[in-house]
């Protein structure tokens, strides 16, 4: 992904990836990962590190990050990181699997088709 960010000449880009936890955590100094992560931040490219509810995709407990990497910081937002804990902001929905559990057991071909 950054491999395709505009240049700043060209007007610069900014990008979200989503992580699990691994990235922030993993990588004995001086790996592949850890020099990946002191590239962005020694080149200020790292916006912001944004924690995300766990539970955020189906049937998982792991915690979830997005990083804003941008190579157009304004000013002001030079050399600063900014941590958003996000954990707490969200509103819990009612879980859904009623209906597609009964429909695979309702199809006629459920017995014939391979397991998923």
């Amino acid at each position: 992904m950054i491999s395709k960010m505009k240049t700043p000449e060209q007007g610069g880009s900014r990008l979200a990836i989503v992580f699990n936890g691994s990235p922030l955590f993993t990588g004995a100094a001086g790996s592949g990962e850890s020099e990946i992560r002191r590239w962005i931040i020694e080149n200020d490219w790292l916006e912001a590190v944004v924690a995300l509810p766990d539970q955020l995709f189906y049937n998982t407990g792991i915690s979830t990050y997005f990083w804003l990497v941008t190579n157009r910081k304004r000013p002001e937002r030079r050399g600063k990181v900014q941590l958003i804990d996000a954990r707490e902001l969200f509103t819990k929905m009612r879980k859904s699997l009623g209906e597609k559990a009964q429909a695979d057991q309702r199809h006629p071909d459920h017995r014939h088709r391979p397991p998923l």
